[in-house]
């Protein structure tokens, strides 16, 4: 009897070291796929911020004052950004009537 406890013993240890190494293996694979994620969303983070920037600086160039004055002068006519003298105060009731009160 002492012989087989032993054998099972011996086969019991094989199975679990077995188990370990198909764990081990099958967590260093999931480890792999893992850094490769982590690696693909770095490389997508990378061209998303260079996107970013790319557009940054072309809504600067968009806001620019002589672009800005340009399209002004283009859809509002050329004596869109002239300066007109201030109304005096008097003069901004006769202009803009005070709202009507609601009934």
């Amino acid at each position: 009897m002492g012989k087989a406890l032993i054998r099972a013993a011996q086969i019991g240890a094989g199975l679990l070291i077995a188990l370990l190494i198909i764990g081990l293996y099958k967590a260093k694979t999931d480890a792999a796929k893992t850094e490769a994620h982590v690696r693909a969303l770095e490389v997508q983070i990378s061209e998303t911020e260079a996107r970013l920037r790319a557009l940054r600086a072309e809504i600067a160039g968009q806001e620019t004052p002589e672009r800005i004055e340009a399209l002004a002068r283009r859809h509002l006519g050329p004596h869109a950004l002239e300066e007109t003298p201030a109304l005096p105060e008097a003069a901004i009731d006769a202009r803009l009537p005070a709202p009507k009160a609601r009934e």
